[in-house]
């Protein structure tokens, strides 16, 4: 009983350092998308630099879900765990990556680029924002549901992105230079792949309850 409480506790400590995790990578959105409304390029710089913040803890995590495993050498339900806080934890480093990557090309945008297109940007990157929140909220409470509701909003997502592409490169009416449409197409993509990688999140989590991979792309 002793060494069942002891690998509980263990488990319960992985899981509270993926929520920390999330937390973390969450205030790194709400960087981005404020420095983009400010155009503060003082803030992108930040989360430039602090990217590695974020490695380090995906690093951690790795090193002591793997730890775990050599040890206590789970199965079934207990393994299920483990591998799911390994996915996530990636997950997790990769949505910050791409916030990093937002960060790069908003540095190098015109205040007219920013004006033009800010309430697209926006209003996509606040929908992902919600779904990464909602994401980790579901793993946390191990909510099927909430984790299934993601795909809905990841469409949404998709539909907005599409309609922002088509928009930005029809529109010649614009006096802006080509890298600026290139960078915001990029930015675009990348809010894309953030919603993206919430919902293999929500996927991990219908994983951890049922063993089965559902694809809610």
């Amino acid at each position: 009983m002793t060494v069942r409480l002891s690998f509980d506790s263990q488990l319960n400590t992985v899981k509270q350092r993926i929520l920390e995790m999330g937390r973390q990578v969450e205030g790194v959105l709400l960087t981005v998308i404020d420095s983009w409304n400010s155009t503060n390029t003082a803030m992108m710089e930040k989360v430039i630099t602090e990217d590695y913040k974020i490695n380090q803890l995906e690093l951690h995590m790795h090193d002591q879900v793997t730890l775990i495993i050599s040890k206590q050498q789970p199965v079934a339900t207990d393994l299920r765990k483990l591998i799911v806080a390994l996915k996530i934890s990636s997950d997790l480093e990769r949505v910050a990556d791409l916030a990093v990557d937002m960060a790069k090309q908003a540095k190098r945008m015109n205040s007219n680029a920013h004006l033009t297109y800010q309430d697209h940007i926006v209003t996509m990157f606040g929908m992902a924002q919600v779904m990464v929140n909602q994401a980790l909220e579901a793993y946390e409470k191990t909510d099927l549901l909430m984790a299934q509701k993601i795909a809905t909003m990841d469409d949404k997502v998709d539909h907005l992105y599409g309609e922002f592409i088509r928009e930005l490169f029809s529109n010649k009416d614009l006096n802006m230079e080509v890298d600026q449409v290139t960078q915001l197409a990029f930015i675009g993509r990348y809010i894309e792949r953030i919603a993206d990688y919430a919902t293999n999140i929500a996927e991990w989590v219908v994983y951890e309850v049922n063993g089965k991979h559902f694809d809610l792309n």
